[in-house]
């Protein structure tokens, strides 16, 4: 692992706090987004490679909500 220069800390440092106040500032989701991401960014610096924190989220998984009420009769019972 290698560690980031106090430079390079005071940078990204500066970066997250800059868009930390332009988010509080706006409000506007896209500058929370890029607070969250400028966080990851600086948090990164102080974790080995194993921990360092994805800068994109995951793409969400595929999910098909299947129409339940099509497959059984009202009531939610079967004759019988």
């Amino acid at each position: 692992m290698l560690t980031a220069s106090t430079e390079e800390q005071i940078e990204a440092w500066d970066r997250y706090a800059d868009a930390k106040r332009r988010a509080d500032k706006t409000l506007l989701i896209e500058d929370g987004l890029a607070a969250i991401r400028a966080w990851k960014e600086f948090a990164n610096l102080f974790l080995p490679d194993c921990r360092q924190l994805p800068l994109t989220p995951p793409r969400p998984a595929k999910v098909t909500i299947f129409p339940i009420h099509k497959t059984r009769p009202p009531g939610g019972q079967t004759a019988r």
